[in-house]
């Protein structure tokens, strides 16, 4: 008999628990939203993201907080619709008793721009690989992929879709610009220095620097650490100031352990 009142005294207790639990949720749904706080992470001080786009998608969605519910706001279809923006890597979204509802948004990291053949529009490439739709809004200073790089438009993969098959791989040219635009990107110096890289009709690279009005015949992506090592060297521990830069018409990378400069006829 005893057993029995305790088994029945803990349903009871249960169920007032979920009673409670029933009856506080009520309320919380019923508490007015706050104006929603927004906070972006911004690798490298990119401006893809802002707090008026945000603000703009919810808009859109119909949530003005104003006047409005907690527990009106769907904060999945929130972070749904905010993924859509350019550059946004990751979203989540979160609401709180007192009717703040906050978005915590990473923003992904660019570090290289490529047009396709032809001056067709084209996309950014990420540090992670994946790709960022053009934004109508903002130009990221990383450096210009341009020439012979054909993708089909609106269709262009991950870099990780492109190595997870050979045979894929052999048909782009996105990977070995990734391999390169990366090893760029970990060298402030070369980043700053290299404005534009050209890709010609071998599929080797041609690179523009901002300073010095020469071209830097770089070759395949083969060596490509060895040969960015090269280069650096040639512009930090030469000590040439840019007239002197300016006497070569090319630098020549592709020849094992050493950089051969062309320098002009007139100068």
């Amino acid at each position: 008999m005893k057993k029995v009142l305790q088994i029945g005294g803990w349903s009871v207790f249960v169920l007032g628990v979920f009673v409670l639990l029933f009856f506080v949720n009520a309320g919380y749904e019923e508490i007015e939203t706050q104006a929603p706080k927004i906070t972006i992470q911004k690798p490298g001080n990119h401006n893809f993201v802002t707090e008026e786009k945000v603000v703009a998608v919810m808009n859109d969605l119909g949530y003005s907080f104003k006047d409005q519910s907690l527990g009106e706001i769907e904060l999945e279809r929130i972070e749904a619709e905010v993924k859509t923006i350019p550059g946004v890597k990751d979203v989540q979204a979160y609401k709180y008793s007192n009717g703040l509802v906050q978005l915590d948004i990473e923003q992904q990291l660019p570090i290289a721009r490529i047009v396709l053949m032809g001056g067709k529009m084209g996309c950014y490439l990420d540090v992670d690989g994946e790709v960022i739709p053009l934004s109508q809004d903002y130009i990221a200073k990383v450096p210009v992929f341009t020439g012979y790089i054909y993708e089909p438009y609106n269709e262009i993969p991950s870099i990780k879709e492109i190595t997870k098959n050979d045979s894929i791989s052999e048909l782009h040219v996105l990977d070995e610009i990734y391999t390169l635009a990366l090893a760029l990107n970990k060298d402030d110096f070369l980043t700053a220095q290299i404005l534009q890289v050209y890709v010609n009709e071998k599929q080797e690279f041609e690179m523009i620097p901002r300073v010095g009005n020469h071209r830097i015949l770089f070759g395949g992506i083969d060596d490509f650490e060895d040969k960015l090592f090269r280069l650096k060297y040639f512009y930090t521990e030469a000590e040439m100031n840019v007239k002197e830069l300016n006497i070569y018409d090319t630098l020549n990378l592709k020849y094992k352990d050493q950089i051969v400069g062309s320098k002009r006829l007139y100068y």
